[in-house]
């Protein structure tokens, strides 16, 4: 039986059955085998290195692990890692066709293949993805910026993109795992290239942004292609979706002086400016005292997460210059309340 709630606090369990698609070599504590110890990777913050210590592993679960054993992780760990979820041509075939859409920005390498993703090394910041950080740090337009943000935005609406959102395995997948009979996917969805080097996705939870509606969304991280460890993928604070759920209790208990209109978004006055946690991912790791956990991505993957769920990720760092790419897409039950402001395609700054 699928969860009825999926803001459910973590539960205590005993340690669950290791994936079958791990290698067995370095045990991270919760019966999982990784190939390397995550204090010997280049993982890099805004304001430096990640700390010995402070990094760990996520645990995998592969496609065909029972639902009940499924069900039980999610609900422990806030996160379930699926391996091979939707097939990898249909993540590859993305990829290719998004890197073959951004061309003309001069993201690539020249003479590369496409599908490849590797960054041209030009100056990373024309490269930030539209929307807050590029206003935070104040960027000014130019040609090339331009065209850049003009080929991100218009790639959310691009028929290789809306069929790659469409992936039945995926939706199959959720509505098997949720228990729901046809489950709706928000049309607001973030497509983003990350290049090497260039600045990180900020500590949030996703509930900030949803707070129109109540917190039953799934969100499902999807990168398009591989993903190395040191690549930038999303990683995840530890157990932490009762951090989410008590940033979220206190900003209500503090929400006096907010209109109604205020009080469901993410940019107030009460809030940092940018709608996130921090941009300090080793500060708020110690603050918390627990680790952040990363993951080497496979075309395929799909990671689902709770709408309380910290996480953000590290610096590109990939050794071979790829550019990560990825999306984020959230799915309700469309027989229950949810956030319906959601129902629209992402443009940048849309207050959202």
């Amino acid at each position: 039986m699928a969860p009825s709630r999926i803001d459910t606090p973590q539960t205590q369990s005993s340690v669950l059955p290791p994936s079958k698609d791990l290698k067995p070599t370095v045990d991270d504590g919760y019966g999982s085998y990784h190939p390397v110890d995550p204090d010997t990777l280049d993982l890099q913050s805004n304001f430096g290195p990640m700390e010995p210590g402070s990094v760990g592993y996520l645990q995998p679960t592969s496609f065909d692990t029972p639902l009940e054993i499924m069900h039980e992780r999610y609900e422990r760990d806030g996160y379930l890692f699926v391996k091979k979820c939707i097939p990898r041509e249909t993540s590859l075939s993305c990829r290719r066709a998004y890197f073959e859409h951004m061309a003309p920005s001069g993201l690539l390498k020249p003479g590369t293949d496409a599908v490849e993703g590797t960054f041209s090394g030009a100056d990373t910041r024309k490269y930030m993805p539209p929307g807050n950080l590029r206003r935070l740090f104040g960027l000014k337009d130019d040609p090339e910026s331009d065209k850049y943000v003009e080929l991100m935005v218009s790639a959310h609406e691009a028929p290789f993109y809306v069929d790659f959102c469409q992936c039945p395995e995926l939706r199959q997948f959720v509505s098997r795992f949720m228990g729901w009979k046809k489950p709706q996917m928000l049309q607001r969805t973030m497509l983003r290239a990350f290049v090497p080097n260039s600045e990180l996705t900020p500590v949030h939870f996703d509930q900030m942004y949803l707070r129109a509606g109540p917190p039953t969304s799934l969100t499902a991280w999807v990168p398009i292609g591989d993903v190395s460890l040191q690549g930038g993928g999303l990683m995840y604070l530890e157990r932490s979706t009762d951090i989410g759920m008590k940033t979220e209790q206190d900003f209500a208990d503090n929400a006096h002086n907010l209109t109604d209109e205020e009080r469901i978004s993410a940019f107030n006055k009460n809030m940092n400016d940018g709608g996130f946690l921090s941009r300090d991912t080793v500060a708020f790791g110690k603050e918390t005292k627990r680790k952040w956990l990363i993951a080497e991505y496979e075309a395929g993957d799909v990671i689902f997460h709770n709408p309380f769920m910290v996480h953000a990720s590290c610096k590109n760092k990939d050794p071979e210059n790829k550019i990560r790419l990825a999306t984020d897409v959230r799915f309700v039950d469309p027989e229950k309340p949810y956030d319906k402001r959601w129902m629209k395609v992402y443009r940048p700054l849309d207050g959202l």
